[in-house]
């Protein structure tokens, strides 16, 4: 569409509204109060009507869809290959896979937009039943062999594990780190590490899989847990614990 075209549907729609949705500058367009409401409320409807044509459009041989979401960290490290296993053992089931942040896959979750999700923090909501199925193993690893003191101050990247994982740390080190980085992405790390060198936390079979990163001895390890969360009155709740029990017994 060309901007014009974009511009009139706009006008139109706050025309419907009653409401102005954007503050227009030269140059320059921001959501009002009343656009920022709007946006999540869009989003969904959005994805509601997507999902909708979906479930129409399923082929003949296919029996019902499926939505599922995890972290960008947990496809990349895990997901990728329990979908394969979901597809191998459920092959009439039509499997949409999502990646998003934690907040967003909550959110997701609770609006009915996504029917399992894959966290390393359980969901608060009581309408929300969260299942451990495995656990992740996050080790010290250095390129070339370090002791702690060293890789903790020379070059040390800081990977965003959420919360729990910065308490951990918190407890462990105290004020002597200063990390050279901050990432929120394990293949950012590891990138950054066999190009550079340095130390991060990351999951102890991302460290297997490299051939110059190895294991800080003596360093401490961090284990959290991984839940597949869903709301309990899914009506494909019995499809959604088949596949749970696929996943069951992941280890990273």
């Amino acid at each position: 569409m060309t901007s014009a075209a974009v511009s009139a549907r706009i006008k139109l729609l706050e025309s419907h509204l009653g409401v102005q949705l954007f503050h227009r500058t030269r140059g320059n367009m921001q959501l009002t109060t009343e656009g920022e409401r709007l946006l999540p409320l869009a989003e969904n409807m959005i994805s509601t009507w997507s999902r909708a044509m979906q479930e129409v459009g399923l082929r003949a041989e296919m029996e019902t869809r499926l939505h599922i979401g995890t972290t960008a960290s947990l496809w990349t490290l895990a997901m990728q290959d329990q979908l394969l296993k979901i597809r191998k053992n459920l092959p009439e089931v039509a499997i949409q896979a999502e990646g998003h942040s934690h907040d967003t896959l909550s959110r997701l979750l609770t609006d009915k937009l996504l029917d399992l999700v894959f966290v390393m923090d359980p969901q608060a909501d009581p309408t929300v039943c969260s299942e451990e199925i495995g656990q992740l193993h996050l080790t010290l690893g250095a390129k070339g062999k370090k002791d702690i003191k060293d890789a903790l101050t020379n070059g040390y990247i800081y990977v965003d594990w959420g919360t729990a994982f910065s308490g951990f740390h918190a407890r462990k080190f105290g004020e002597m780190v200063r990390p050279a980085l901050h990432v929120n992405q394990t293949s950012i790390a590891i990138s950054v590490l066999e190009a550079i060198g340095g130390a991060a936390f990351l999951p102890r079979s991302a460290i297997n899989g490299t051939r110059e990163i190895q294991v800080v001895e003596g360093a401490p390890v961090f284990l959290r847990p991984i839940y597949a969360c869903y709301l309990q009155q899914n009506p494909r709740v019995d499809l959604i614990r088949e596949v749970i029990a696929l996943t069951r017994g992941i280890s990273i």
